[in-house]
């Protein structure tokens, strides 16, 4: 019965989502692959010392074009997932679902965070593949973990925009999107390659946090008066 009803909520979830999410796999496909052409033009009309140089000596990142694609996606994502659902109080209605109220959460934010970890998953590949073409693998693996805190960043994304969008009390909605924007605002202070090796156990622990927090607002928006 619970298998069946998980079923029946991953497959709604999707039908809200597909057509966003087919988009941003466009986008990002559009955007590795602008990334992909921006270097290879750049070794074709410049000399591989010269760019060596720019890259690992004045530490400029050759692929921060992407760098704010992972926040994107999971803003737009929980939009589409929870955007709909606050409209006319159809939320509330899915919450009487036979089913316990948090594992019904934690189902629709599990899924809505699979659906951007794909896509995650797709840039991380791409961009070692991309980097490792033109630069020895510690280059690739140098720019994955340099790269670790943008990915991070839509986690950030998606989970803030859905505690905001679920929280009944227009206060807490603006306390959750300041403390999302101060996280975020952290995770872009970077000058350089892999500035965030030390700190970043810590950013992604207090990153996990926010998996039980999407409890409370929806337990607040259950049983607002």
């Amino acid at each position: 019965m619970r298998a069946t009803m998980l079923s029946a909520i991953f497959l709604k979830e999707w039908l809200k989502v597909r057509w966003v999410w087919l988009g941003l796999l466009v986008l990002h496909v559009g955007m590795l692959v602008y990334l992909l052409l921006g270097i290879r033009h750049q070794f074709r009309v410049e000399h591989s010392e010269m760019i060596w140089y720019w890259a690992f000596e004045l530490r400029r990142l050759l692929y921060e074009p992407i760098q704010y694609l992972p926040l994107l996606t999971g803003v737009l994502i929980a939009i589409a997932q929870f955007g709909p659902e606050m409209l006319g109080g159809r939320f509330r209605l899915s919450l009487h679902l036979p089913l316990r109220a948090d594992l019904l959460v934690w189902s629709w934010v599990g899924f809505g965070a699979l659906m951007g970890a794909l896509l995650a998953l797709l840039d991380a590949a791409a961009l070692y593949w991309i980097i490792a073409s033109w630069f020895p693998h510690e280059a690739a693996v140098s720019a994955l973990r340099t790269a670790l805190p943008w990915l991070l960043g839509g986690w950030i994304g998606y989970f803030g925009a859905t505690l905001a969008l679920l929280e009944p009390a227009a206060p807490r909605r603006l306390i959750y999107l300041g403390l999302s924007a101060a996280f975020l605002a952290l995770l872009y202070q970077h000058r350089g390659y892999q500035e965030y090796d030390q700190v970043l156990p810590v950013l992604i622990a207090l990153a996990l946090l926010l998996i039980p927090a999407v409890i409370l607002p929806a337990h607040r928006y259950r049983h607002q008066r």
